[in-house]
């Protein structure tokens, strides 16, 4: 295909785009659901030019930088809660128990 048709395909699929709020991430299949099919840019359209759907989409995030949402950053997680005391006292733990003493031998 030539250089003109393909920047027309690029054209069409970057206004889609714009118009329905479209992110760069959606798959081909959720474009046309969307968009509609009799309108969006068909698949052997974007074979014919592009080779793959994510060619495509690499040339929009490209030439189109104004379509090319910044990412918002996520929100900070919130601190951790402060350990809370016991109200009880811990249990003291229980002593070793001491070895029984040896009985003697007998000498018998």
């Amino acid at each position: 295909m030539g250089v003109r048709a393909k920047q027309s395909i690029l054209d069409k699929t970057a206004k889609h785009f714009k118009d329905f709020d479209l992110p760069l991430d959606i798959d081909h299949k959720s474009y046309v659901a969307i968009v509609g099919a009799k309108v969006a840019t068909s698949a052997i359209e974007v074979k014919r030019s592009f080779k793959a759907w994510k060619y495509l989409l690499h040339a929009i995030r490209k030439n189109q930088p104004r379509i090319v949402k910044a990412p918002t950053p996520a929100p900070a997680p919130a601190p951790a809660p402060a350990p809370k005391k016991e109200s009880t006292p811990k249990a003291k733990p229980i002593p070793k128990a001491k070895p029984a003493p040896a009985a003697k031998k007998s000498d018998d």
